[in-house]
């Protein structure tokens, strides 16, 4: 008795490779650091910042965009990535955690992107300050 294999495939449908980022406006926080353009914040980099105290998102969101002016300023590249480090007060035990992210930040005509390294998909995000 010979076995045969019967191996039939179908396609598998395509998917889009890259998740589609969605950007927030950061207005609120960006004039007073010091932007003269308009400014928006991935998702992404807003939901990993969230840890339940609202008060802490805002504190930290205000350090990485401040960051990020910073380097901009100083640096005056149009793209590049840098090491965001903050600490999260977990009140249940009673100590701070140290967290980092991988932050990128681009500056395109009249607009400022800042989010995770991931939300850029371009090799841009190749070239790292830090």
């Amino acid at each position: 008795m010979q076995l045969t294999l019967n191996l039939t495939f179908t396609s598998a449908p395509l998917r889009n490779q890259f998740r589609p980022t969605t950007w927030l406006y950061a207005g609120w926080a960006t004039a007073c650091i010091g932007f003269t353009k308009n400014v928006e914040i991935s998702q992404a980099l807003s939901d990993a910042l969230d840890h339940g105290d609202e008060d802490d998102h805002d504190q930290q969101l205000y350090d990485a965009l401040w960051l990020a002016h910073h380097h901009l300023v100083i640096d005056q590249r149009p793209a590049f990535s840098f090491t965001f480090n903050y600490l999260i007060d977990d009140k249940l035990q009673g100590l701070h955690i140290e967290r980092s992210l991988r932050l990128h930040v681009e500056e395109k005509e009249q607009l400022i992107l800042l989010g995770l390294l991931q939300d850029f998909p371009t090799s841009s995000n190749q070239k790292t300050k830090e």
